[in-house]
Parts: C-alpha cells; structure tokens; sequence
C-alpha cells in the first residue's frame, strides 16, 4: 500500500535514523527542490551526499512550476516539495494552485526570502504545509521535514483506511448481492467476517443437494391471471424460504416453481445430509398447512423432493461485476433427476444420503431405476419420518382408490426425458383417487417409469384429454401417481367417481 511504500522510504535525511527504521528502508525518499538559482541544485546534492549515495534519498529539481508538475507527474512518489515562490514562467503560488489538481498527497513546503511575509502568508492560504526562509537553515530544514514527514504519513494512513473501508463496503455489497435472501442471516455474518469465503474460483467439497418441483402448478397457472400466479407461487416461496432457511439451506437457484438448495455451503455441516432430509420433512408439512389454511387454489397442487449427497466443486462462477455461487458436477445434477422420479406429496434420497442418515432418518420401500447419462442403477428410498421424532414423521397422503362403474380406456406412451416415445399401447383405469389410479393392461413397466394417458368417453374414440401419470407399483395391476390432471380432465373423472374421499 502507499503508506507502507513510504513508511519504508521515510529516513532522517540527515544521518539521524533508528536502526530499526534503517532496517526497514529499502527504497529513498524522494524530495523535489523547485528553485531556479543555478546553485540549489549543487548546494542540495552537497549537502545530502552521504545519504544520496546510501540510496536513503533521491533529489529531483525543477527550476519552475511547470518543470515541477512533469516530475511530478512522471513520479508518484514524490510527497514532499520544496519550493521557492519567486521563479519564471510559473511561481510558487501557482504551482500550490496546480499542485492541489493532481489529487495526490503532496505536501509542499514554500521556500522564501524572510522580508517576503505577504507571499508566505498567501500561500499558506494555498495549503502550503509550512515554510522556510532564505537563507536556510539546515538544522531548520531537518526539523520541517521531519514535520512533514509525520503529516504526510498520517494523510497516506487516512487514504489506506479510507480505501480499505471501501474495499470492506464493496465486498460486503458483493456478499448480498451474491447470496440476497437465498441464505440465514448467520450465514451472512460467517461470510461477511471471512475474508477468503468468497474468492473467485472453486473447491471440491462434499454436499447434499435437495431437489423440489410443484405438481399440478403448471395446469393451475394456464388457467389463473398472471397477478394470480404471480401470488400463489410468493404464497409458496415465503413459506418454502423460512424452512430451508432455518435448517441452514442455500437457495442456489427458483426454476419456476422448482427450486434447487444445497446444504453443507458455503458454510461446512457435518449433518448436511441430515439437515436437508429434515428439511424435506417440513416443508411437506408446510405445504400441508398452506392448503389447509392458505389460497384455496393451493389445494390443487402437491410437491416432489429428490435428495442426493456427494462431491462437488463449489465457488464463485462469474467476474466481480456479476457471479453466482453455485456448485457443479454429476452428484449435483442427481438430485434433480431423482426428483423427477417421485410423485406429488413423496420425498426420494439416494443410496449416498440414506447411508448417510440411516441412525437418524426412517426409510421405507427401497427402488432401483436407470437413470440417464449414469451407468450404474440408481438406488432409491423413500422418506416416512426421523427417528425419535414423532413430529418429524411424515407419510405420502393417499386417497382410497374408487372404481369406476365401468373403466376408462387410455392409450398409453412411456415419457423420457420429456420426450414421448413412438411405442404406445392400450389399457383401462378401473379406479382412481385424486392422485392415484389403477391402469390394467400396463404390461412390464417398471417402476417410477412416466406415463402420458390419453383418456377416451365410453363408447366412443372421442379423446377427453391427457393425464400424466408414474408407475408407483406393478403388483396386481399397475398403481400410478397422477403427476399432472388438467381441470376438464379432473371434472371428467370426478364425475364418473362421485365425490372422492
């Protein structure tokens, strides 16, 4: 920094100088004498020899104000002139005008004839620091600059705290903007006290990743008022946030009405894992108690929760005008895709998170899929509870299958990776519930396989509409999980069911 640059370079120019100080000096201290008399220049360089010759002071000289201001605008290192005021082309006094324009610390001392008081007078008005007069004395002259020294000292220091407070401004501005509301205040305050928590760049680090995703939103939003949706998802989102929050969540990213956390960063929990299985729990609860005594639009709809634990690289992505604290990588991205595999009101973990909470979270029935882009089966639990915790238990509410007085006919075609397969086959619903039915004729499916059903009226080819749908179990018929029934659709099968429980 400046302060220390010149704290090194500040000497006692003549030969009175600590040992300590002389330890640390390792370069000059540079002095600019403006005087146009032909001797100065040879009367200073007499005088400082000894000291010029240690490298402890550099002279510069300039026999009138502009001469002055291009060395001093070659060399920011030159805080302290010595300047005669009487002097060709540009004086004294002008040059302390000029001086103050370079918006830089230098202190010029005005050098004068003693008989010459209104001159001194004047540029001491100038922000002259101080003056001397002719002849000088040079013990006088040892004492003003030790003076100036100690000033000049002092405005470098002030210019450093002021720019470090700045620095401190900056990145603290930096911290809020990077994580907003996305993280507990406890959070902030690690990271505002860490100077290194939010360097640019990455690590690797071991997180666990909660994936959640609203079901039947979508067909809800296509039929509401823009203003409408727009209150519902805030409903949901302030009520999701104070959750995730309190269990030490960070909001990485809304997709919609998704929404994607990591626990474990930027702050390091042991029980990360724990935390974000906890988490899950309470937020289907949350929900629960949104559509019980929220927006009655809210009952409409139901949430899924994928939860996978392992290593990431974690960081700052961006420049230091705009970034974004995120985590990359394939244990990442597992999370989502697990959630893709749960139906409305279920919460799925991995292997490497249940492993992880087996002495504190309850599991219930265990399944294998094939994801895509992952060669290995992917072993899934679903979530029922916490142990020793009555409140934190939680089963996936179902409704009693009704049947139907006679089934409905659907064409059926296996969705993957949002696309519909060519392959389609024909089968019936014989009873359904509001987020469950029975498909007959379903053939091998496996299970968490997506469905895309298209409904026909009795009797006739006519097509009521499309449901989608996940195979939940394949005994005794093929259970499915309606993920997504528009509302002529629900009318459709409500009609035919009677009042559902």
């Amino acid at each position: 920094m400046l302060l220390d640059k010149f704290r090194c370079a500040t000497l006692d120019v003549v030969g009175q100088v600590g040992a300590k100080d002389a330890a640390m000096a390792s370069q000059a201290l540079e002095l600019l004498i403006v005087d146009d008399e032909q001797d100065v220049p040879l009367l200073f360089r007499h005088r400082f020899r000894r000291r010029v010759r240690k490298g402890e002071v550099e002279l510069h000289f300039a026999a009138n104000g502009y001469e002055a201001l291009e060395v001093l605008r070659n060399n920011e290192n030159i805080h302290i002139v010595l300047s005669d005021i009487n002097m060709p082309e540009m004086d004294g006094l002008r040059l302390l005008a000029e001086v103050q324009k370079l918006g830089r610390v230098v202190n010029v001392v005005i050098v004068s004839a003693y008989g010459d008081l209104a001159n001194i007078r004047t540029a001491m008005n100038r922000g002259s620091y101080d003056f001397l007069t002719k002849p000088l004395d040079f013990d006088d002259l040892t004492a003003t600059l030790e003076k100036t020294t100690a000033h000049v000292e002092e405005q470098l220091a002030a210019i450093e705290s002021r720019e470090h407070a700045l620095e401190l401004e900056e990145r603290n501005r930096f911290v809020r903007s990077t994580f907003g509301r996305y993280v507990s205040d406890d959070v902030v305050a690690h990271l505002l006290e860490d100077p290194h928590a939010l360097a640019l760049g990455g690590e690797r680090r071991d997180i666990t990743t909660l994936a959640s995703d609203m079901r039947g939103f979508t067909a809800l939003a296509d039929r509401l008022e823009p203003e409408a949706v727009l209150a519902l998802l805030n409903e949901y989102f302030e009520a999701m946030f104070a959750v995730i929050l309190r269990h030490g969540g960070t909001i990485n990213a809304v997709l919609g009405d998704g929404l994607f956390v990591f626990f474990g960063v930027p702050i390091s929990h042991d029980d990360a894992p724990t935390r974000a299985v906890a988490c899950a729990v309470e937020m289907m609860r949350a929900l629960e108690e949104l559509k019980a005594n929220g927006s009655g639009e809210l009952s409409k709809v139901s949430m899924g929760i994928g939860i996978h634990s392992g290593n990431a690289v974690v960081g700052n992505i961006g420049s230091q005008q705009r970034a974004k604290y995120s985590a990359i990588g394939i244990d990442v991205n597992l999370a989502a895709r697990i959630e893709g595999y749960t139906v409305g009101g279920q919460i799925l973990i991995s292997e490497a998170t249940r492993a992880a909470v087996a002495e504190t979270v309850l599991v219930g029935e265990r399944t294998e899929v094939q994801a895509k882009g992952v060669r290995e089966p992917l072993v899934l639990h679903e979530v029922v509870g916490l142990q020793g915790d009555p409140s934190g238990s939680y089963a996936r509410k179902v409704h009693t299958l009704r049947r139907f007085d006679e089934p409905v006919q659907v064409h059926c075609a296996v969705v993957s990776a949002g696309r519909v397969a060519d392959d389609s086959f024909d089968g019936t619903l014989v009873s359904a519930s509001l987020d469950e039915a029975m498909l007959e004729g379903g053939g091998d499916l496996e299970p968490l396989t997506n469905l895309r059903l298209q409904l026909r009226a009795h009797g006739t080819d006519e097509m009521v509409g499309e449901v989608y749908a996940k195979v939940i179990a394949a005994e005794d018929g093929t259970r499915l999980g309606l993920t997504s029934v528009p509302p002529d659709v629900r009318a459709f099968l409500d009609g035919l069911l009677g009042a559902p429980d």
